[in-house]
């Protein structure tokens, strides 16, 4: 197995020598075992302010990952359980995805809810055991070795270029910027805005009140209310970062609307 492996030749030896490093190695067998595993991250991030980097080595579909009973865990239960781990600990937990088609998860994670990650790494195609076992131990060597992200991710993709590599670093700040642009072209300019106008008016006008004040007053009132975008993006932002439970998260993720919209510009 090539988790098992990864542990016996590489991860033991690292914890050995990095005392302040708490390392667990688990096989849960049942999408009920994976559950409770993950529970138990969340308690004990929560109680002993601990950082967990969860590195997830299985089989991995378009619907979710599966486990060894043959259940499937799907990606938006993981979505849930990870935004419970992430407050646990503050915005700071990591995933590590050693499982093919890991791409949707990222896919799932950009929901204008809350950052189920600081940040996750993983491949977006398939691949082998070999390739898994070969270039996370390139991975972990450099990462506990020189303590730099950066250079741990050159070495898991081999040194190759940007534009080349197989597995990529997302953070949360990335992902929000991708949410909210999405969301940006849908329903803030052209025919989608246009849409939503018409859509929030039909959904207005079934309120006795305003039906009264007529469905001219309902339209006016609707682009008024849209036209406060930014005060919109900020109340977005301020949950998605869990800047509402800890205020120092507001000087960690900057983003600005006008920063997204622009870099998103050709």
């Amino acid at each position: 197995m090539t988790g098992t492996s990864l542990v016996e030749n590489h991860l033991e030896a690292i914890a050995n020598e990095n005392p302040d490093l708490h390392f667990a190695f688990e096989q849960p067998r049942t999408k009920s075992e994976l559950i409770e595993l993950l529970h138990k991250i969340r308690d004990e991030a929560l109680s002993d302010k601990l950082y967990p980097m969860l590195h997830l080595e299985c089989h991995g579909c378009p619907d979710g990952l599966g486990v060894a009973s043959g259940e499937l865990v799907e990606w938006d239960e993981l979505r849930e359980i990870f935004i419970e781990i992430n407050q646990a600990c503050r915005l700071n937990f990591v995933v590590v995805l050693a499982a093919c088609n890991g791409a949707h998860l990222i896919k799932v994670s950009t929901k204008m809810d809350r950052a189920p990650f600081w940040a996750i790494i993983g491949p977006e195609n398939e691949i082998t055991a070999g390739e898994a076992q070969k270039d996370f131990t390139a991975f972990y060597n450099s990462f506990f070795q020189n303590l730099d992200g950066d250079t741990a991710i050159n070495a898991l993709n081999g040194g190759v270029g940007r534009q080349d590599r197989k597995y990529h670093f997302l953070s949360a700040q990335g992902l929000f910027a991708r949410a909210y642009l999405k969301y940006y072209k849908s329903h803030c300019i052209g025919k989608g805005r246009r849409e939503r106008i018409e859509d929030l008016v039909t959904e207005a006008m079934k309120n006795p009140d305003v039906k009264r004040k007529g469905i001219t007053w309902a339209r006016n009132k609707i682009k008024a209310g849209l036209a406060a975008e930014d005060e919109h993006f900020e109340k977005l932002k301020k949950r998605y970062f869990f800047c509402d439970i800890f205020p120092e998260n507001v000087s960690r993720f900057p983003t600005s609307r006008d920063e997204i919209i622009e870099k998103s510009k050709p």
